[in-house]
């Protein structure tokens, strides 16, 4: 906003719009979330059964991805590179990277919480 400043008719300066709160987000990442991105990725290479990923943590769109990639034969043992969590209010944004043998491909994951319990809504392994 341009306010005139005293003295001077043809002057103004520039007074900043006041900036707006910033978003409490939370600093620590609940246990939950990276034991269900542990689950779903060890399902999608064969280390867990398929049976792990229950309709009561993990939303059917997860359980069709981790049935395909098996169905297709992805069983390769793969290694944790990196995580990384964006948490919001009540849920929480994943994505990282995974070696599998020779090659490094990513992940990534939604999910939310809803009384007090954490559920994966989307995972996906690109290949």
């Amino acid at each position: 906003m341009l306010v005139p400043i005293p003295g001077f008719a043809h002057l103004l300066y520039l007074v900043p719009d006041p900036s707006p709160q910033a978003i409490h987000t939370r600093n620590e990442v609940p246990r939950e979330v990276s034991v269900l991105v542990r689950v779903a990725l060890d399902s999608a290479f064969g280390l867990r059964p398929i049976t792990h990923l229950t309709p009561k943590l993990f939303d059917a769109p997860v359980r069709a991805h981790v049935s395909a990639r098996r169905r297709q034969g992805f069983t390769e043992s793969a290694d944790l590179l990196s995580c990384h969590v964006q948490l919001g209010e009540s849920s929480a944004e994943v994505c990282g990277s995974i070696s599998v043998g020779a090659r490094r491909t990513a992940y990534a994951a939604r999910l939310v919480e809803s009384g007090g319990m954490w559920r994966m809504l989307n995972f996906r392994v690109l290949s």
